[in-house]
């Protein structure tokens, strides 16, 4: 039986584009974690594993890059991948730089299915051991 990709957390604000990015990852055997703001984020990733994130740069309080700077404090070996819907609200250079920041895609996302296959490959490409494994 198929165990499963691993672990995506999927945060934005906006309530639409997060929950056609938790069934998409659903649908293509990912378990997801879902936040709002980034606040809410780092507490889920201090309880729950997860492999990968996909993360709104334009979040209330807390934004994008620094939940990126904070949440690999809490898990070293996560990988993100960025989406911006603001093109005056920049990734900022030292985030973008992060090895762990596979990606940056612009909203709307052209290619959601595109997006899903690069967090794979992003999860996929981490050292031995550095991923969740699904039970």
């Amino acid at each position: 039986m198929n165990q499963g990709k691993g672990t995506v957390l999927v945060l934005d604000d906006n309530e639409i584009v997060r929950e056609c990015l938790v069934g998409l990852f659903e649908d293509r055997d990912w378990q997801v974690l879902q936040a709002e703001t980034a606040e809410e984020a780092l507490e889920l990733l201090k309880d729950n594993d997860a492999d990968g994130a996909v993360v709104d740069i334009r979040l209330p309080g807390m934004d994008g890059n620094d939940f990126i700077r904070w949440a690999l404090t809490i898990r070293p070996q996560l990988v993100c991948i960025i989406c911006a819907g603001s093109p005056e609200y920049d990734v900022e250079p030292d985030v973008a730089d992060l090895p762990a920041v596979g990606a940056v895609y612009a909203k709307p996302v052209e290619s959601l299915v595109a997006l899903e296959q690069k967090m794979k490959d992003l999860v996929d490409a981490r050292p031995p051991g550095a991923r969740h494994e699904q039970g």
